[in-house]
C-alpha cells in the first residue's frame, strides 16, 4: 500500500530561488526512505515540506491517499525527530515524552501506558524522572524517538538525529533506530548527509544534488549501477575512481599512453570510473597499467592506497586502491593493476547520464 506520494513537489522562496526545482517519490507504507546528499542539497527543506514546516510551492502530497498540501503539520500525524533533539530543558524526560499526548487531550491513564511502554522498548525507564540536562547525547537521542513513538503517528521523520552523537554511538544509534523502525513498521523519511549511515539504514535512498533527485534505488542499486558521475562518487568509501577519458575506434583512450579495449557505437568524451576495491594488484606483464603510490592507509582489516596515473606531459590522475588486510608497499614505487571490464562503470561527459549497454 502506498503510504506517502510526493507528485511533482516543488519549493520556491520569494527571491526566486529554486531549492527544489521538482521531485516525484512513491513511498510504500513501512518503508525506510533516506534522503541524501551533500549540505545545501535540498533533503532538509524536502522533510521540512513533507512535515508541514515549510510551504509547497508547487505540485501535490498525498498522505494514505489525502492531499496535504495546505495542512497544518499538527493535522498531518507526522512526528519529526530534530537534530537538536528540541526537549524541554525543565521537563523531566517522562514530561517530555507524555507532552504531545497530554495536548492530544489523552487521559492520564493512557497517557502512563504509552510512555512507560515506549520507555521500556528504549531503556529509559530508569531515567523518566530526570531532565535532558542530566542525560548524555545517546539518552536525549532516545528521549527524542521516544516522544515521537508514544504518538504511535503515521510517518517518522528525522532530520539528521545523529549528527551531534560520537562515532561509536553512531554506530550504535542507527542500529536501535533499523532495529525499532523494523518492529514498529512505521513509513520512515530520513535526512543524513553521511552516506554511509544512509547505506546501512535504508529500504530505498534518494540521493540529492542542487535540489533534483540524482537517482532512487536500494542502496545495492546505487552501489552497482550509479546512474550519474555525482551518484557514483557520493556513493561508497572511500569515492569511485572517475577519470575524464574519451571513446575511439581503439577503445577507452585513458591517457596518450594507455587505452583500454572497448566496443560501443557511442563516440566521444567519457567519464570512466572503477571502484577501488574493484582494481586489482598484478605483476607487470599482466597489468593494465602501473600507478605511481604516493600514501598508504592502514586501517588492519584493509589498506587504502593513494597514488597517480602518470602521464607523459607530466599531468597526473589520482587513484585510489582498497586492499584487504595489512599491506606496506614503499612509498613512490610503481603497483601494476588490473581493470576488469565487468566493474567499469561509464558515463557520457557531455549528458552526465550512464552510458547505456551496447
Amino acid at each position: 500500500m502506498t503510504d506517502i506520494i510526493l507528485n511533482k513537489i516543488g519549493k520556491t522562496y520569494p527571491n526566486g530561488f529554486h531549492a527544489i526545482p521538482s521531485i516525484d517519490l512513491t513511498i510504500k507504507e513501512g518503508e525506510f526512505i533516506v534522503l541524501v546528499g551533500p549540505s545545501g542539497c535540498g533533503k532538509s527543506t524536502l522533510l521540512r515540506m513533507v512535515a508541514g514546516l515549510e510551504s509547497i510551492s508547487q505540485g501535490d502530497m498525498m498522505i494514505k491517499g489525502q492531499r496535504v498540501n495546505e495542512k497544518e503539520p499538527a493535522d498531518r500525524d507526522i512526528a519529526m525527530v530534530f537534530q537538536n533533539y528540541a526537549l524541554y530543558p525543565h521537563m523531566t524526560v517522562y514530561a517530555n515524552m507524555a507532552y504531545g499526548l497530554k495536548n492530544r487531550g489523552e487521559s492520564k491513564n493512557v497517557i502512563d501506558d504509552k510512555v512507560n511502554n515506549v520507555a521500556n522498548m528504549l531503556g529509559l525507564e530508569a531515567l523518566l524522572q530526570r531532565k535532558p540536562g542530566q542525560l548524555s547525547g545517546g539518552q536525549r537521542q532516545r528521549v527524542a524517538m521516544g516522544r515521537a513513538m508514544v504518538r504511535d503517528p503515521k510517518v517518522f521523520l528525522f532530520d539528521e538525529p545523529l549528527s551531534n552523537l560520537d562515532a561509536k554511538l553512531r554506530v550504535q544509534m542507527r542500529i536501535e533506530i533499523r532495529q525499532l523502525q523494523r518492529k514498529l513498521g512505521t513509513t520512515t523519511l530520513y535526512v543524513t548527509h553521511d552516506q554511509v549511515e544512509a547505506m546501512t539504514l535504508a529500504d530505498r535512498l534518494v540521493v540529492l544534488s542542487k535540489g533534483k533527485a540524482e537517482q532512487i534505488g536500494t542502496p545495492m542499486e546505487l552501489y552497482s549501477k550509479p546512474a550519474t558521475p555525482f551518484v557514483a562518487a557520493f556513493i561508497g568509501s572511500p569515492s569511485m575512481n572517475l577519470l575524464p577519458a574519451e571513446l575511439n575506434d581503439q577503445g577507452i583512450k585513458l591517457s596518450e599512453q594507455l587505452t583500454l579495449p572497448f566496443e560501443h557505437d557511442f563516440r566521444g568524451k567519457l567519464v570512466w570510473g572503477i571502484r577501488p576495491e574493484h582494481l586489482e594488484v598484478s605483476d607487470e606483464n599482466d597489468a593494465d597499467f602501473a600507478m605511481r603510490i604516493q600514501a598508504v592507509e592502514s586501517l588492519g582489516v584493509e589498506t587504502l592506497i593513494h597514488g597517480v596515473l602518470e602521464q607523459s606531459d607530466g599531468a597526473s590522475t589520482p587513484l585510489v586502491v582498497r586492499l584487504s588486510g595489512p599491506h606496506t608497499p614503499e612509498i613512490n614505487s610503481l603497483m601494476w593493476l588490473t581493470v576488469p571490464e565487468h566493474h567499469w562503470h561509464i558515463f557520457n561527459a557531455e549528458t552526465e547520464q550512464r552510458l547505456s549497454e551496447s
